[in-house]
């Protein structure tokens, strides 16, 4: 694959949030939810961001789409820095980055028509006029594969699985260059869920955005994304091609979340040997020193009580945290975030 485009580039990401506050309302303790984040998102990619709840993808995420503000880092729209922009600048910048929130029954506002909902971000951002709305939103409706009649309806009128193409149709109207979508189909039955997922793929193929994919579910992120980025504490242990990741795991968290997806041969299910993780979670207002994993770790040495791995290059498309790895000896390795070598996702099946 060709090099593709940087869209979206966040370095140095850190987010805090307060746990207590003292009597005049200054933070006395704080929870760093992200903590030292580099990514990079390609045109015509999908980057999955995956993790245990509370890890901080969904933070970086907001931090991407400017939903939340960071603490510390930058964050760069097609090479623009945007970290700080305010007023019409950042409302700019929201036309190239849209979200499909994770809950599509509170994303939609009962009391108007999907109609109104899904043409209104052209209403905002002054392209259309109010009595153009319903004609714009039509072709729309029919791009996630509803009937533009659904224009007409209210949102309690439609199922979970049609609410969320309605959201999805919302995020397109804008022609966007990257999708931000936040655990998609956590609230779908199983059968809606690969209707949405390949509507999403189909529509990155037709159209070349960007995506970033957030979920805690390994086994959607395999099919869909060309390069994962695991998430643990608030910091990436490990960033690769999709297919390198899942073949051959070089984190012991990323192995151990793969070892509990089940796989759909029976016999292979018995078979294999699942990572259990024992021992404590970290209290994450007050980070161990050394490595954050290590009271979980199976391969855990004594350097790891001491030394808190950085996030290093140890092939050209691939990015690991942890003492057991060394650097790539390449003198002057490709970018840890360039989608060369990436493969096909594959189309979503039921699960």
């Amino acid at each position: 694959m060709a090099e593709q485009e940087v869209v979206v580039r966040a370095s140095g990401l850190v987010k805090a949030f307060p746990l207590t506050r003292t009597v005049f309302g200054r933070p006395l303790r704080t929870v760093r939810a992200v903590d030292g984040v580099d990514l990079a998102v390609h045109s015509g990619t999908t980057l999955g961001l995956v993790g245990e709840s509370g890890s901080g993808k969904t933070t970086v995420a907001q931090l991407i789409a400017r939903l939340s503000e960071p603490d510390e880092g930058t964050i760069e729209v097609g090479g623009t820095d945007v970290t700080r922009v305010r007023g019409k600048a950042l409302k700019g910048v929201r036309e190239q980055l849209q979200y499909i929130f994770q809950d599509p029954y509170g994303a939609l506002d009962p009391t108007k028509t999907v109609g109104h909902a899904v043409a209104e971000p052209l209403l905002v951002h002054g392209r259309i006029s109010r009595r153009d709305m319903a004609a714009h939103a039509g072709p729309l409706l029919e791009r996630v594969a509803l009937d533009p009649e659904f224009a007409f309806r209210r949102s309690d009128e439609l199922s979970g699985g049609q609410r969320q193409r309605v959201c999805i149709a919302r995020a397109l109207a804008l022609s966007p260059s990257v999708l931000i979508a936040d655990e998609p189909t956590s609230a779908l039955d199983l059968s809606t869920r690969s209707e949405i997922l390949n509507l999403l793929m189909d529509i990155q193929q037709e159209s070349g955005q960007a995506v970033v994919l957030v979920s805690h579910d390994f086994a959607t992120v395999r099919h869909l994304a060309h390069r994962i980025a695991v998430m643990y504490f608030g910091r990436i242990v490990e960033e690769g091609t999709a297919a390198e990741i899942a073949e051959s795991p070089a984190h012991p968290y990323t192995r151990a979340l793969l070892s509990a997806v089940p796989v759909p041969n029976p016999d292979l299910q018995r078979s294999r040997q699942r990572t259990v993780l024992h021992g404590d979670l970290p209290d994450p207002a007050a980070p161990p020193v050394g490595c954050r994993f290590r009271s979980r770790c199976p391969v855990a040495m004594d350097a790891c009580a001491t030394d808190d791995p950085p996030l290093i290059q140890i092939s050209p498309t691939r990015r690991v945290a942890c003492l057991r790895h060394e650097p790539a000896a390449a003198a002057s390795p490709p970018s840890p975030t360039s989608p060369s070598s990436v493969g096909t996702p594959d189309r979503a099946g039921t699960r």
